[in-house]
C-alpha cells in the first residue's frame, strides 16, 4: 500500500479505480451531494466529467460508451429527483445487457431516513432494475462496495449497478490499499458438452447460428465469423446482435423477429437445429416465440447460466465464453469432410434484391423515407456508427446494412423513445474520429433536443437526421381516426442554429442527394430536418403490426 493510497478519500479512490479500468468519461449532472467527485475528476489526468442537460440523457450517453467497447459506462447524479430522472436510462441499459455503473450522492448519514429535502428510497426503487444495488455505510467499506458493483455490472450478463453514497463520506479516507480490479473470465466450454454439441450439429440438415448481444463484444465477432465460414453455417441475429457478421456476407440472413427481416425470420422458423450464441431467445428475436417449435434441437451457449433455458428449453447447455466456444468449434471440424447443410444462397439473393427494390422507392416531389436511407447509406463513410431512434421509422432506418459490430445500435429491448440523440452524442464524445449518424423521428428528437447544447460544447461530430412527420407516427398508424397523436414542430434547422449548430430542411424529393452530401461535409453537430411523406407505409419488417407488407414496387 502506497502513502497516496493510504490517504485516498472516497472521491479520489473512485476516480483512481475508474482510471485503472480505463474509463475515460463520466457523464452526469452536478448536485450538492456529488460535488467532491466532480472536483476529483477535475484533477484527474485519466477520466473527465461531461455535464449534460438531463440525467436520463447522461445515462444514455454512458450506456452508449459501453456499447461501443468501453469496459464500463459511468453515470454520476445527485439524490432524489436527479436520480429518479435516470431511471429510464438504467432500464434501457439493463434490458440490453449494457455494463453501467450509476453513482448517486445521498444526504448526510445523520439525515437519511427522515424524509429530508430531495430524499427518496433509492435502493428500494432501483434494486429491482439493477444487477447490484448498495448503500455505502462507511468510507472503509467503499472499496468493497465499489468492487462488487463493478463486478456485477461487467460479469456474466452485464447490466446496471447502483451505489448510493452519503455526501459526508466523499472526503473521508478509505484507509485501505487499492487492489487492482480483475474482471472475472468466463469459462472455456466443457469438453464433453462441446463434443456433444458438434455431434448434434453434424446430425442436422438445417442448422442456424442465432447470435445475440454477447456475441458482439471483444473477440466474439471474429470467432463467430470463423465458425460460420468453417462449417458453412448460416446465421441470424437478435436486434442487439446485428453486426456480429457482416450483413453483406452470404451466410448472414439478417436479424429475425418482430422488427426483423422476412428471410431471417423464415430461416429461424425452418431450422432443425439452433446454435444459440450469447442470445436469450427473447420475444423480439423469436416474434413472441412463434418462430420456434418443439421439433427444433437447441444448443445454447452463454457466460450467464441464468440466461440458458430462460425462454426456451435446450438440448445442450454450455456456460461458456462465446468466443472460446466458437474458436473451439471451428478448430474441431479438422480436415475431414464438411457436413452437407442447407444452402441459403437463393434466400440471401432474394433478400438482397428485395431490399434494393425497397430502397429504390423514390419520388421527385414527396420525400420518401426509403430514398433518404438509400442516399445516407451510399454517402456514409465506412467507419460510421448509426444510432437509431424508436418509433415508426424503424421500418425504414432498420434496413441499414450493418457491416461491423460498432456499426449500428438502438435501445432494442426497452423500446425507449428519447434514447437515440443522447446515445449518439455519447458515441461522438467517446469516439471523436468516427462518423456518428443519428436517425430518429421528430417525437423522439423533441424529448431530448436540449442536448444539442452538449453536442456543441463538446464538439461532438454527430449527424442528426430527423424523419419528420409531425406526429407520434407509430401510434397514429394504429388509429382509425387521429386523436392525441399529432402536433406541430419548430423548424429543426432553425432550432439547430439557435444552439450554434448548423441545420438544413428538406421537403422535396429532388433535394435529398444534395442535402445528404451537405450533411456529411459538415464538421461538428449538424441537423437535417426531413419532411417525409407520411402516407408512405410500405415495410419489409417481418412481424411489426404497422406498415404495408404488400410486394414492393418502385
Amino acid at each position: 500500500m502506497t502513502t497516496d493510497q493510504v490517504h485516498e478519500t472516497v472521491a479520489s479512490h473512485l476516480c483512481a479505480v475508474l482510471a485503472d479500468i480505463e474509463v475515460r468519461t463520466v457523464f452526469g449532472l452536478p448536485g450538492i451531494t456529488n460535488l467532491p467527485v466532480i472536483e476529483a475528476l477535475r484533477l484527474s489526468d485519466a477520466t473527465r466529467f461531461v455535464v449534460t442537460r438531463h440525467e436520463q440523457c447522461a445515462g444514455h450517453m454512458a450506456d452508449a460508451s459501453a456499447r461501443m467497447g468501453a469496459n464500463l459506462g459511468v453515470l454520476l447524479v445527485d439524490l432524489g429527483p436527479g436520480l429518479a430522472n435516470a431511471l429510464t436510462a438504467i432500464l434501457a441499459a439493463g434490458r440490453d445487457s449494457v455494463p453501467l455503473l450509476v453513482i448517486a450522492g445521498n444526504e448526510h448519514q445523520t439525515l437519511i431516513g427522515r424524509e429530508v429535502w430531495h430524499e427518496m428510497p433509492d435502493t428500494e426503487v432501483f434494486g429491482p432494475v439493477t444487477r447490484y444495488c448498495g448503500a455505502v455505510p462507511s468510507a472503509e467499506a467503499f472499496p468493497r462496495y465499489l468492487r462488487q458493483a463493478i463486478q456485477a455490472a461487467t460479469t456474466a450478463r452485464p447490466g446496471p449497478a447502483f451505489l448510493s453514497v452519503p455526501k459526508n463520506l466523499w472526503s473521508e479516507p478509505v484507509g485501505a490499499p487499492r487492489a487492482a480490479f480483475t474482471p472475472t473470465a468466463a469459462p472455456a466450454p466443457d469438453r464433453n458438452a462441446l463434443s456433444n454439441s458438434l455431434a448434434l450439429l453434424r446430425q442436422a440438415s438445417r442448422p442456424v447460428v442465432v447470435a445475440g448481444a454477447r456475441a458482439r463484444r471483444g473477440a466474439c465477432p471474429d470467432a463467430v465469423a470463423r465458425l460460420c465460414e468453417t462449417w458453412s453455417l448460416p446465421l441470424v441475429t437478435s436486434p442487439n446482435g446485428r453486426g456480429v457478421l457482416d450483413e453483406a456476407h452470404p451466410l448472414c440472413m439478417g436479424h429475425a423477429g418482430r422488427f426483423g427481416q422476412r428471410q431471417a425470420s423464415k430461416t429461424l422458423l425452418e431450422a432443425d437445429t439452433l446454435l444459440v450464441l450469447g442470445c436469450r431467445l427473447d420475444d423480439l428475436t423469436t416474434h413472441d416465440w412463434h418462430l420456434l417449435n418443439d421439433g427444433q434441437r437447441v444448443i445454447q451457449v452463454d457466460p450467464d447460466a441464468h440466461v440458458i433455458g430462460q425462454n426456451w428449453p435446450t438440448d445442450i447447455s454450455l456456460v461458456s465464453d462465446v468466443a472460446a466456444f466458437a474458436e473451439a468449434a471451428a478448430d474441431a471440424i479438422g480436415d475431414g469432410p464438411r457436413p452437407g447443410f442447407w444452402s441459403l444462397d437463393e434466400r440471401f439473393a432474394e433478400r438482397t434484391a428485395e431490399r434494393a427494390a425497397f430502397l429504390a422507392i423514390d419520388d421527385p416531389l414527396r420525400v420518401k423515407p426509403q430514398a433518404v436511407m438509400r442516399h445516407l447509406e451510399g454517402a456514409a463513410p465506412p467507419d460510421t456508427t448509426v444510432v437509431m431512434g424508436g418509433g415508426r421509422f424503424q421500418q425504414f432506418a432498420g434496413e441499414w446494412l450493418v457491416r461491423d459490430p460498432l456499426g449500428f445500435f438502438y435501445a432494442a429491448n426497452s423500446g425507449t423513445v428519447g434514447f437515440a440523440l443522447s446515445a449518439a452524442i455519447g458515441v461522438a464524445i467517446e469516439h471523436p474520429h468516427r462518423t456518428v449518424l443519428c436517425i430518429l423521428g421528430d417525437g423522439d428528437f423533441m424529448m431530448h433536443s436540449q442536448e444539442l447544447e452538449t453536442a456543441i460544447r463538446e464538439r461532438a461530430n454527430v449527424k442528426i437526421v430527423i424523419l419528420n412527420d409531425f406526429a407520434y407516427g407509430a401510434m397514429l398508424a394504429r388509429q382509425a381516426t387521429s386523436y392525441g397523436t399529432e402536433y406541430s414542430n419548430p423548424d429543426f434547422a432553425e432550432l439547430a442554429a439557435v444552439y450554434g449548430a448548423v441545420g438544413r430542411r428538406v421537403s422535396h424529393g429532388g433535394d435529398i442527394t444534395a442535402s445528404v452530401g451537405w450533411l456529411f461535409d459538415q464538421r461538428g453537430p449538424a441537423v437535417l430536418d426531413v419532411i417525409v411523406d407520411r402516407d408512405e407505409t410500405r415495410s419489409l419488417l417481418f412481424g411489426h403490426d404497422i406498415g404495408d407488407k404488400a410486394a414492393i414496387a418502385g
